[in-house]
C-alpha cells in the first residue's frame, strides 16, 4: 500500500514520493507502507529516518500526521490516552520474534 502521512512534506524542498516518477498529481507526497514485523527493531522510522522511536511514531500519528493538500483521509488526529499509546507501542513491539531468522532457504525442490 503506498499513503501520504505529510512526512517531511512541510520542509522547504520536500521529498514528493511517488509523484516524482510518476508525475500523477494523486502520488503526491506518497510513500509505501513498509511491514510492520520486527518493527521494534528497524528504527529510524519513515522514509526519512526522521523519527527515532517508536513512541514518537504514535505521537505523530497520533496528532494526525502533517497537513497537506494530499493527505490520506485515514489519517487523523486521534487524541490517544498515554495508557492507550503505551499499549500500542507494545503490540507494535509484539510483532518481533524469534525463530525466523534462522530458517535456511531449500537446497533442492522436488522433480
Amino acid at each position: 500500500m503506498y499513503a501520504n502521512i505529510g512526512v517531511g512534506i512541510d520542509k522547504p524542498d520536500p521529498d514528493l514520493g511517488r509523484y516524482a516518477v510518476t508525475k500523477n498529481p494523486d502520488d503526491w507526497g506518497v510513500f509505501k507502507t513498509p511491514t510492520l514485523r520486527e518493527v521494534e527493531h528497524t528504527a529510524p522510522y519513515m522514509h526519512d529516518g526522521s523519527i527515532g522511536t517508536l513512541e514518537e511514531v504514535v505521537d505523530y500519528y497520533d496528532k494526525g500526521g502533517t497537513p497537506n493538500k494530499n493527505l490520506d483521509p485515514h489519517i487523523k488526529a486521534r487524541h490517544l490516552t498515554a495508557p492507550q499509546k503505551a499499549d500500542l507501542v507494545a503490540f507494535l513491539k509484539s510483532l518481533s520474534g524469534t525463530g525466523w531468522q534462522n530458517i535456511a532457504a531449500p537446497t533442492s525442490f522436488p522433480e
